[in-house]
């Protein structure tokens, strides 16, 4: 499925271009994982969405609590993102697994899927990139949260061997 009106109906929701910029690398890095990972196309398809989608709850959690800490976006994804969702007419449990993978992306112990597992390792060297994580976590995910070969080899090339 194409996910090009997704994007739109995000980019229409929040037009903020850092949470643009944002979710863009993350899908990046999502849809590189998931291909070298060889993921099947459903699995890419539910990864890809969860990514554009991962932190629609921003917007919001500034308005309704002044900041958009990770239990906040955790809180507001699902409800946004099944509104933006609707249009796409995708089966209940395509929605219900995005909206949980996005309902629980800082959540690592929830991690219960390779697409889960896709988003939450592109999402942190996304942030990573960003300033938004401590470089002293790298070892701790490397060993503890990063499972894919592939998520490994970036957080390496990227940040170990190069010393970012």
């Amino acid at each position: 499925m194409d996910l090009t009106k997704l994007v739109k109906a995000i980019f229409d929701y929040d037009p903020d271009g850092p949470n643009i910029h944002h979710l863009m690398a993350v899908h990046g890095y999502s849809r590189l994982i998931a291909q070298m990972e060889m993921v099947d196309e459903h699995t890419l398809f539910i990864t890809e969405a969860a990514a554009y989608l991962h932190d629609i709850g921003c917007k919001i959690s500034k308005e309704k609590y002044g900041n958009s800490q990770p239990q906040h976006q955790e809180e507001e994804d699902p409800a946004i993102a099944r509104q933006l969702l609707a249009p796409l007419n995708l089966p209940a449990q395509d929605v219900e697994r995005i909206c949980f993978i996005i309902g629980h992306h800082h959540t690592y112990k929830a991690i219960d899927g390779m697409d889960f597992q896709i988003l939450a390792e592109a999402d942190y060297i996304v942030n990573l990139m960003e300033g938004y994580c401590k470089k002293e976590s790298i070892p701790e995910m490397n060993r503890n949260i990063f499972k894919t070969r592939t998520g490994k080899y970036l957080l390496e090339q990227m940040f170990i061997k190069s010393k970012r």
